[in-house]
């Protein structure tokens, strides 16, 4: 790599970001972006060439201060830029639009700030930037964005920055399941954002994922409320996931699936939820996506109140809780079954309890069905779960990942055991507890 600085020599406080090996393997990659050799424009906030990125031959870097590029960047001269610490001490907009344009179209973004509030003065940023708002940015400066969320670490790549201080509660955990052999990675204190320099949708599109398996009691109704659903501001597609049902559903997912913004995948053999779920989003299209079953315990009409922080950008991730406030409770409440729904709200409420404790969470509701979220905080990100332990999974690393949920209060007529319900009594929630607390070390980075 040619390292050329084309500014001032570096002065005062070094208040660029020196990453660990970790963290700066995964921006490169994305710097790269497969090309034999890129032109990337490198802003940095006067740091020192310490602070700037490691030596790689796929990367030709023209390093500048946040001043000198406002500057002098002439338009569509990069193949990307790396900004480093730079749009939480400027006017973050101003600056993402001015790389907007020294960059080619298509040309890669990737954007590093702090994940959390420094705790000396000297520290002390402009601006404290979160995943919603550093989304909003990229949007209205050009951009569309790809992946989101704060960077991990091994436990053992120590950061060169002592200001990137993440997590360290659970320190002495991670390094006992270091010492047995476990995976184990922890955060680096950094949240980093991969953007293109593209337009994106007018009009954003959701994806509505719906697995089905064995539902054909309740599959058409749920799916004709979903089809017919009025939705202000987003286009929208359907993807059906069918796991090779033995009560008939398959025929009648096969009666939808030609139905215009409807697809459907039909799997050899049920896999679990989880599995359809993942499946589903790998094939959806959606800037937005949701999850939703296909019995009838939820309300489509909450569909807008889920949305709506997505959409104006409140919000990367939304939960839609069946018991917000003292007198909201609508969860398990089984007539038939009265002391299995209160063993399963009890348990319900120490896994949440548990969870909050170990994500320095405030969550309500993570177990609902109705999640949504943005498309780039889901990217990137590695999930392996099956079954229902997939809902505590995607709570967990996205929370990992910066995108702390917005809940919102939704309806919900909950369905006993002899009414269908999946969930298996004894083996299900041990499978619920190992993911709560493997998730909060195990590895993020999706596999290649």
């Amino acid at each position: 790599m040619v390292t050329r600085t084309d500014e001032v020599p570096w002065v005062g406080e070094p208040r660029s970001y020196a990453m660990d090996e970790d963290s700066e393997r995964v921006i490169r990659g994305w710097l790269a972006g497969g090309a034999p050799r890129r032109r990337v424009l490198q802003i940095v906030d006067g740091a020192e060439p310490a602070a700037q990125l490691a030596p790689d031959p796929r990367l030709d870097v023209h390093t500048m201060t946040t001043e000198r590029a406002t500057a002098v960047l002439a338009t569509g001269a990069f193949d990307a830029a790396f900004v480093n610490a730079s749009i939480e001490h400027a006017a973050p907009l101003g600056l993402l639009r001015r790389v907007r344009s020294a960059l080619r179209k298509g040309g890669d973004l990737v954007v590093v700030v702090s994940a959390s509030l420094a705790t000396e003065e000297k520290w002390l940023t402009r601006y404290a930037l979160s995943p919603a708002p550093l989304t909003r940015l990229a949007l209205t400066a050009g951009f569309q964005p790809k992946q989101c969320g704060v960077l991990a670490r091994g436990i053992d790549a120590l950061p060169r920055d002592t200001r990137l201080v993440g997590d360290g509660r659970f320190e002495r955990m991670a390094r006992v399941l270091r010492r047995a052999g476990r995976d184990v990675e922890v955060p680096s204190g950094l949240l980093a954002m991969h953007a293109r320099a593209e337009q994106a949708r007018e009009t954003p599109k959701l994806s509505v994922v719906m697995p089905v398996f064995n539902e054909v009691k309740t599959f058409r109704d749920t799916f004709e409320r979903v089809y017919g659903a009025k939705l202000d501001g987003v286009d929208r597609e359907i993807v059906i996931v069918e796991s090779n049902s033995t009560d008939g559903s398959r025929d009648v997912v096969r009666e939808v699936a030609a139905l215009p913004g409807v697809r459907a995948i039909y799997e050899d053999r049920p896999q679990g939820k989880g599995h359809a779920v993942r499946a589903g989003i790998a094939a959806s299209d959606g800037d937005l996506i949701l999850i939703q079953d296909a019995d009838s315990e939820y309300d489509v009409g909450d569909y807008d109140i889920v949305l709506s922080p997505l959409l104006n950008l409140s919000a990367t991730f939304v939960l839609g809780s069946r018991h917000l406030g003292g007198r909201t409770w609508k969860i398990r409440k089984f007539t038939d079954q009265k002391a299995v729904s209160y063993v399963m709200n009890l348990a319900h409420e120490s896994f949440t309890l548990l969870a909050n404790g170990l994500y320095g969470t405030a969550m309500r509701d993570p177990t609902t069905m109705y999640k949504a979220f943005r498309r780039e905080a889901f990217e990137g990100t590695r999930f392996t779960r099956d079954r229902f332990d997939f809902d505590w999974e995607l709570v967990c690393k996205l929370v990992r990942r910066g995108h702390i949920p917005v809940e919102v209060p939704v309806n919900y007529w909950s369905r006993s055991f002899a009414e269908g319900k999946k969930v298996r009594f004894f083996g299900d929630p041990l499978t619920w507890l190992e993911t709560i607390v493997a998730c909060r070390f195990e590895s993020l980075e999706r596999s290649s």
